[in-house]
């Protein structure tokens, strides 16, 4: 989740929020008002849109039939405009923000008609059949998008919409992009998951398992659903109802002191995240589900706060700290009750994830040091670090456990795509391995254990930097819509460090220079609108072979690089 965060907080950061645009507005007092006028149009089809609302500063008009508009009194200088209309958002960025819906304009009198794009949004509905014939009631439809996470196109969590009384569902205000839709699984009776100590409970209930558009059982067999220029998409389900058997899974923990919480989470074999229930009784310490014939894996997390305090720990460091166990378990259920398995937490389960420097220590800094100047006990953790599963969803950061050792807790077997960045100014990623591989273009794989070979992360300190330039014929007094240009700079080497946009514009210079990057070889891409760049796929980066420049980056230096601009 943190990789996540930081990466939208970037990306959001660098486009063109309101709040930003509009502290890049200004106005001329000795200057007259201006009259704007300009078209919207449909950016699939091309053709004019009426009644789109266009807004700057208090000011706004509703386009005519023929999409045009015409707005008095705005102020010369940069103002941001912006173009709304249901059913259409502007240029959508691979963070979500709606970037194409704000334009940033330099106004000023006798300027050329201004010309905006609003892109159609889509929909996907659908019907669910039940075999039973009864109405499909309640049915909670998932739908997945797929995405660019981390340079690696994956699977992303939309929506969760139920069906209405006539078993229908409905998405909108969707992007142009693939799709995935799943069923969430769905009981006849209000008995899914009773408690295991109840002894009225069954050995076997009806059920409706998981499935996903068109009848596959897991990601690799659904059908692709491809969306585009506003047309409507439709997925239909016919489910089966099927017996859905007990499941008691023991939990066998360490001796503690206080009372423990546990957090489960059952996955299919291919990694996708399944919502059957799971209850926990504490009494008897065991989980209870019920769930139909397939392969399982469940990941349980255990936290509790009692006898924490460690002798290896500083003192600003002590306290009540949680202790952390983990377990995992692979099984399957085959047509008949599962009532003897059992998972065991250990707080030995774990990736160790050790950190070292090249070509010397970083010196310590302001921040190791109290208010007197005197050397702190401790300082921030050097690293951030995650892994996500290959093909399926959700992530895991690693946990900081002391100096420059970090671990990852248990995790289901598999393979894990790793992510890392360096959080101290003037470092930046190096080689990052586990058992000789390096983890760039290879994943980290976990055993049957929960567990992966150690990790070992150099961090640099020897970093360079790159100074990128628009050229000069880029105007930056010129009047109407000013360019925004969106620079990708991407590593030839293996890295596992994420690729953030540095966004451009002449009214800021049109210049920035990147810091705290690895020495090397790398690729710079620019574009006129902000991409979903699958860096990390070497067939998805061919695309774009004959369009990039080279810039190789020495040890402790800086570079500068003239961009060359997409051509229109």
């Amino acid at each position: 989740m943190r990789e996540r965060l930081l990466a939208v907080a970037g990306l959001a950061a660098a486009l063109l929020t309101p709040a930003l645009l509009a502290a890049q507005s200004s106005a001329n007092p000795s200057e007259p008002l201006v009259t704007v006028q300009g078209v919207v149009l449909n950016a699939a089809t091309g053709q004019p849109l009426p009644r789109v609302l266009v807004k700057v500063e208090d000011s706004g008009a509703l386009t005519d039939g023929e999409g045009r508009f015409e707005i008095a009194g705005v102020p010369a200088g940069l103002q941001t405009f912006t173009a709304t209309k249901p059913g259409f958002r502007g240029q959508a960025s691979s963070s979500g923000f709606d970037a194409g819906a704000y334009h940033l304009v330099r106004v000023t009198d006798k300027m050329p008609e201004l010309s905006f794009s609003l892109v159609p949004t889509n929909t996907l509905s659908g019907h669910v059949t039940l075999s039973t014939g009864e109405p499909a009631v309640g049915i909670n439809i998932q739908l997945l998008r797929q995405s660019v996470d981390g340079g690696r196109a994956n699977w992303t969590l939309m929506d969760v919409h139920p069906t209405n009384p006539e078993g229908e569902y409905r998405f909108a205000g969707l992007e142009d992009g693939t799709y995935l839709a799943m069923t969430q699984p769905a009981s006849d009776n209000d008995l899914t998951a009773p408690s295991a100590q109840s002894p009225h409970a069954p050995l076997e209930l009806p059920g409706y398992p998981v499935v996903f558009f068109a009848d596959a059982a897991d990601t690799a067999g659904a059908s692709r659903i491809q969306l585009a220029g506003g047309q409507p998409g439709t997925a239909n389900f016919n489910l089966a109802l099927c017996p859905f058997h007990a499941v008691t899974i023991a939990v066998a923990k360490p001796r503690a002191a206080g009372r423990w919480q546990f957090m489960p989470t059952l996955q299919d074999r291919s990694g996708q995240r399944l919502n059957y229930t799971l209850r926990y009784d504490e009494k008897s310490s065991t989980f209870r589900a019920y769930l139909p014939d397939g392969s399982y894996t469940l990941t349980v997390e255990g936290t509790s706060s009692e006898g924490a305090e460690r002798d290896d720990l500083p003192p600003s460091r002590q306290g009540r700290r949680p202790t952390r166990i983990a377990g995992l378990l692979d099984f399957s259920v085959s047509g008949h009750p599962e009532t003897n398995l059992r998972v065991v937490l250990s707080s030995d389960v774990a990736t160790p994830i050790r950190v070292r420097y090249e070509p010397a220590p970083p010196s310590r800094t302001s921040e190791s040091r109290n208010g007197n100047g005197l050397e702190a006990p401790d300082e921030p953790p050097t690293l951030g670090f995650w892994i996500k599963r290959a093909g399926g969803d959700g992530q895991q950061a690693a946990d900081w456990v002391d100096a420059d050792l970090f671990q990852l807790s248990a995790a289901a077997p598999g393979s894990y795509w790793v992510q890392a960045s360096a959080n101290r100014t003037g470092t930046c990623l190096g080689a990052v391995t586990s058992g000789g591989a390096r983890l760039g273009q290879t994943p980290l794989i976990v055993g049957p254990s929960g567990a992966a070979m150690p990790v070992e992360v150099v961090l640099r300190t020897d970093c360079a930097s790159l100074s990128l330039q628009l050229p000069s014929t880029v105007e930056g007094e010129a009047p109407g819509e000013e360019p925004t240009y969106y620079v990708y700079v991407v590593p030839e080497f293996d890295s596992v460090a994420a690729v953030q946009p540095v966004t451009l514009r002449p009214s800021a210079g049109g210049s920035s220079t990147i810091a705290n990057l690895t020495p090397g070889s790398y690729r710079v891409l620019v574009f006129d609108a902000p991409q979903q760049l699958e860096y990390r796929n070497p067939s998805a980066m061919e695309t774009y072979a004959g369009r990039s420049q080279q810039v190789t980056l020495s040890a402790g230096a800086t570079s500068s690089l003239l961009l060359e601009l997409p051509k229109p």
